[in-house]
């Protein structure tokens, strides 16, 4: 889950000798729960390991070859480990057998009683409880939540929820949909810490929502009891909890802790917590009242109408209820406010504006130069690998086509990469403007100077460059020209001007840390840690057996993690 400390030569070597059984154990154990070999074949690899005199893989060697290799691995994994186990919930599902909506188990990870393990064991140490680390919109919010709530003075954990849906199979035909936790008052290799607390196919969900808001309601019943600081006597429908965690009821927990950020795209944000969609009319944001008919999105200026219509909590939720007539599960959750919802750099600005100003200067390239389609690609992605042997960039574009600039002719350009591929090529932009556009053409020229903008706004990203009005200023100016580009290239179809720009608008003037603190490359990288977990190698494709899988195995192959 972390990276390694570093020791010295002398001990590394010592180390080596005395903990290689223990080490291989961990190897082989850590290439199973990965998802990186099936059960089967681990159980061999242990088997013949034993029998050839290995120390510390014997329980494991005595695992049988039936068809349950899966199931009694894992729990001889799993021992040792700190953590709860995960709790069965019966809530909405897609029957993919009958093609119906039903009612199935799924299995969820608690919220509290992560939170407990993780405080419990890192309780000595001030660090995981100093908040200094914690930005500052993170920490007006928590400083507020306490005072509702009657905690101010009390020591409460910040806590960060994040969801999306990350592929799983090579051909994106399906896709896991992940909830995680995770403390954003911590920095170094803890601040990376990566909570999973539900994990299930997006093909067992229904299309409705329910599937979501079922497990967003148990997620904010166990918010409560965290606000609370006791372990519950009563699940989220208000039934008796039994067994071991009947007989935790009433108990402390080891901390107390509110949630204070939510991340997500934009996607997620509206199929979740139904918040306007950018294909909306009548409200295409979430911060304010910008729409597509009387309060232009498209405005950039200072005074644009729609600074003066600021979204609030409660304007939201009387939104909700007049459009949809009942409220997401979470907003119950103690201390909940709207403005929790972060706008994120990566989807707002990395596969947003800068791919749709990325496609747009490419197009404006293309255009430009002499010669077939083929010619005229190969000489400016030539010009692309250039600058990449100049600048050493790692996120690199490995080849350029027509398709990847622009779709459809009837469509805006933009850039089809990935999100670090988009960001590498801001640095491109300087050099591309002047080897090959004309600066006596007013496009041309309006396009040097946006780029020139943006770039700044990329700059501001550094924790040491940062600053929140250079960040709004060149934002601001950098959308004006865009949008200037827009009016003067309508017909063709060009430089159009998306309510992602905007939203986009509301992150870099109202951030006050830099963005980069909490965008989701982090949160999009244990994702895909996970979806290796969840491909299937066999055994049952239900939602009860996936959720389940997911969560054993991550938390059978990673022990609570400390400070030190």
């Amino acid at each position: 889950m972390f990276s390694k400390p570093s020791v010295s030569p002398a001990e590394a070597s010592s180390r080596a000798n005395r903990d290689a059984p223990r080490r291989f154990r961990d190897n082989v154990g850590d290439l199973f729960l990965s998802g990186a070999v099936p059960a089967k074949r681990a159980r061999t690899i242990f088997e013949d390991a034993d029998a050839s005199g290995a120390a510390g893989v014997g329980d494991l060697a005595g695992v049988g070859d039936t068809s349950h290799v899966h199931r009694d691995l894992l729990r001889k994994l799993k021992k040792g480990k700190k953590w709860k186990s995960a709790m069965e919930f019966t809530i909405p599902v897609w029957n993919k057998k009958q093609c119906t909506a039903g009612e199935g188990k799924v299995k969820i990870m608690l919220p509290h009683e992560v939170v407990h393990s993780v405080a419990h064991w890192n309780k000595e140490y001030a660090e995981f409880f100093s908040f200094e680390n914690l930005r500052r919109e993170c920490a007006d919010h928590m400083n507020a939540a306490k005072t509702e709530l009657g905690l101010a003075g009390e020591q409460v954990l910040p806590l960060a929820l994040w969801l999306d849906g990350v592929p799983v199979k090579y051909d994106r035909s399906e896709s896991l949909e992940v909830v995680t936790v995770s403390f954003p008052h911590l920095s170094g290799d803890i601040g990376t810490l990566r909570l999973p607390v539900a994990a299930l196919y997006k093909s067992h969900m229904v299309k409705d929502g329910s599937t979501m808001d079922a497990i967003m309601k148990v997620v904010a019943w166990s918010l409560g009891s965290l606000a609370e600081g006791f372990f519950p006597k009563y699940g989220p429908d208000g039934e008796e909890l039994q067994g071991k965690r009947g007989k935790l009821a009433g108990k402390p927990l080891a901390c107390k802790a509110v949630l204070c950020e939510v991340r997500g795209d934009w996607a997620a944000y509206k199929s979740t917590f139904r918040l306007p969609g950018w294909a909306e009319k009548e409200a295409c944001c979430f911060r304010c009242r910008a729409n597509k008919t009387d309060i232009d999105f498209r405005d950039c200026s200072l005074d644009a109408r729609w600074r003066q219509l600021p979204m609030t909590h409660w304007e939201i939720l009387a939104r909700l209820h007049e459009k949809h007539g009942s409220m997401p599960p979470l907003f119950a959750a103690p201390g909940f406010k709207s403005s929790i919802f972060t706008i994120d750099w990566l989807h707002s600005c990395d596969q947003g504006v800068c791919a749709d100003f990325m496609g747009n200067l490419m197009f404006a390239i293309y255009s430009t130069l002499p010669g077939s389609e083929k010619d005229k690609l190969s000489t400016m992605f030539a010009h692309i690998q250039a600058y990449y042997a100049e600048t050493a960039a790692e996120s690199r574009l490995d080849n350029l086509t027509i398709g990847m600039i622009r779709a459809k002719s009837s469509k805006s350009p933009k850039l089809k990469a990935k999100a670090g591929e988009c960001r590498a090529l801001v640095s491109w932009i300087a050099p591309a403007c002047r080897d090959f556009l004309n600066p006596e053409n007013p496009e041309h020229a309006a396009i040097a100077h946006a780029g020139r903008y943006l770039a700044q706004c990329y700059a501001c990203l550094s924790e040491a460059n940062f600053q929140q009005e250079k960040l709004a200023v060149a934002c601001r100016k950098f959308l004006v020209i865009y949008c200037a580009l827009e009016s003067r290239c309508q017909d063709d179809c060009r430089w159009r001007f998306k309510p992602k720009m905007h939203i986009w608008q509301h992150l870099c003037e109202e951030s006050r840390d830099s963005p980069a603190r909490f965008w989701v490359y982090r949160d999009e990288d244990f994702g895909g840690t996970l979806s290796h977990i969840a491909t299937r190698r066999g055994g049952a494709n239900t939602a009860h057996a996936i959720s389940g899988m997911v969560l054993d195995m991550f938390y059978a192959n990673n022990q609570v993690p400390v400070v030190a």
